[in-house]
């Protein structure tokens, strides 16, 4: 069993001989993995085909971990991107969870970029980086667990924390976190206006310091969450809320046929409807579009003029539901 990395850098191997460090890397992973408690005994394999249907594969480590296969891939070099993408895409299919490690990373200088290969795998790894070095192998051999580094972003400076394998959280992809990012300013908004709402609506005085801050945030001169108010922004929030979801937000309403009904029955909410009709579509509720009770209150509302993508009701909507309108350019891409 190898005695450790000390004196190798990544650094001193290049292109072909890149290869030891590596096999010395695997090596240590496997041996901390087989002294892990949590790792089931003898599923420890290392640099061995993983042979299915789908195709095969030959990864660094695997084990099952904590009940769950898991396989390790050492990534010291400018792996390309496709080659990257088609191991995660295998691993995914054969559903295991896949961890990119690296070994004694230093992060880039601030606004530094990294190499395409270590960018690709920092999102695939919900932006977190994962390393080992001389003291993660210490501290793994001491404690009879994996430990390793993780790495992160926080307003354009890196940060790193020690993190047990066990304490990973895990994506739908099988990939590994250990930081989540910081949500979107939008993600933030929609989940604190969230928080605010219930069946009756969204309360105050929630409701008004999160329409100021909207207002704040779009800089909005002469408009004050009042005035939003008095616009129905937070009426029309709770509706766009509503076809995202699939069900009633901040309305007693049954489900969204009556949710549509209910809005566009205000004279002065018909300038939405152009709005709300295309966000229905683009949030695959056009079943709840092709009711007759709803095409005749579309109908309807569509003969007031109605609001464009520039208009503050546009801005408000692309602003705080930007995936959804997103999903249109695509469309339009393809096509």
């Amino acid at each position: 069993m190898p005695s450790g990395v000390d004196v190798v850098s990544a650094q001193q191997f290049d292109g072909a001989q890149e290869s030891p460090l590596h096999a010395k890397i695997k090596n240590i992973v496997g041996e901390l993995l087989t002294a892990d408690r949590r790792t089931k005994p003898e599923s420890v394999i290392i640099d061995a085909y993983l042979i299915s249907e789908g195709g095969r594969r030959r990864p660094d480590v695997r084990a099952v971990y904590d009940e769950a296969p898991v396989v390790v891939e050492v990534q010291l070099a400018t792996t390309q991107i496709p080659i990257i993408i088609q191991r995660e895409d295998f691993y995914d299919s054969e559903a295991y969870r896949l961890l990119w490690l690296t070994w004694n990373f230093e992060p880039p200088p601030t606004n530094g970029r990294l190499l395409s290969s270590f960018e690709d795998i920092f999102y695939s790894h919900n932006k977190n980086l994962f390393s080992m070095d001389n003291e993660t192998v210490q501290l793994s051999r001491q404690r009879n667990e994996v430990i390793l580094r993780a790495f992160w972003v926080r307003e354009n400076l890196w940060h790193s924390k020690l993190v047990g394998l066990h304490e990973l959280n895990w994506l739908s992809s099988g990939r590994a976190f250990a930081v989540a990012p910081e949500p979107h300013w939008h993600e933030d908004f929609l989940a604190r206006w969230r928080a605010a709402t219930g069946e009756h609506g969204t309360q105050r005085p929630e409701r008004g310091e999160l329409l100021a801050e909207l207002a704040y945030k779009l800089s909005l001169i002469d408009v004050d969450d009042r005035t939003l108010e008095e616009g129905d922004i937070d009426s029309l929030i709770n509706c766009l809320l509503s076809l995202l979801d699939g069900h009633p937000v901040g309305s007693r309403q049954k489900n969204l046929v009556e949710v549509l009904n209910t809005f566009l029955n205000v004279e002065r909410r018909h300038r939405f409807a152009r709005l709300i009709r295309r966000f229905a579509e683009l949030a695959g509720r056009k079943d709840t579009l092709e009711t007759k009770s709803v095409q005749s209150k579309v109908a309807i509302a569509l003969k007031a003029e109605q609001d464009d993508p520039q208009s503050l009701t546009g801005r408000i909507a692309l602003t705080l539901f930007p995936e959804a309108f997103a999903s249109r350019h695509k469309v339009t891409d393809r096509r």
